[in-house]
């Protein structure tokens, strides 16, 4: 993999590695390495941004990155899905098919995108974060999915096949400031390799 200095503006240091290696890549998907760069997915390669003159990245060295970083616990290296337009991608499910592991993606309200969950929580407390696993069963996240429809407002969920990502949004009402609003929150399942397989 090429070696550049980004000039694109650094984010807040990780506690965690990526949670896993996703099944399968999307265009639109970010992948950064602290210190050396960071990636966008476009097509069959993965471009530099801003485009530094490192060159793109192919699928096979992004996975194989990602790889190491798991099982190295290398909180230096990010993935983060692409985040979906307005109409969420793939098609709409009453019943999630039979799923194998995914790692959680949550929406940060506070402008920070999608971000692993367990990320999100150790930026409110870190003790907690270190109970949340990078990777969910299948059965659990069928299990937040069905709280999701059952507890929340304007529940949709989808399932894009050729990304490998359950996507679930709905609306949850908060306090702004002594005024209730709504919020709306974005949940991304990104189907991961197996275990053995990371």
């Amino acid at each position: 993999m090429p070696v550049a200095v980004s000039s694109a503006p650094s984010v807040r240091s990780a506690l965690f590695p990526p949670p896993s290696v996703p099944l399968h890549f999307a265009d639109g998907d970010r992948y950064s390495w602290q210190g050396v760069g960071a990636w966008i997915r476009t097509g069959e390669g993965w471009e530099p941004t801003p485009d530094d003159g490192s060159g793109f990245l192919t699928d096979a060295e992004v996975r194989r990155s990602l790889r190491a970083a798991v099982m190295h616990w290398d909180v230096r290296q990010r993935f983060v899905p692409a985040e979906p337009g307005g109409i969420l991608p793939g098609r709409v499910i009453l019943a999630l098919p039979p799923v194998r592991e995914a790692a959680q993606y949550v929406l940060d309200h506070k402008g920070g995108g999608l971000v692993a969950l367990r990320e999100l929580v150790a930026g409110y407390d870190e003790d907690c974060a270190y109970d949340i696993p990078g990777v969910s069963s299948g059965t659990v996240m069928t299990d937040v999915v069905t709280t999701i429809v059952a507890d929340h407002s304007r529940p949709w969920v989808t399932y894009d096949e050729s990304t490998g990502r359950v996507y679930a949004r709905y609306e949850r009402p908060v306090d702004l400031t002594g005024s209730w609003g709504v919020v709306e929150c974005l949940h991304v399942f990104v189907l991961s390799e197996s275990p053995s397989g990371v």
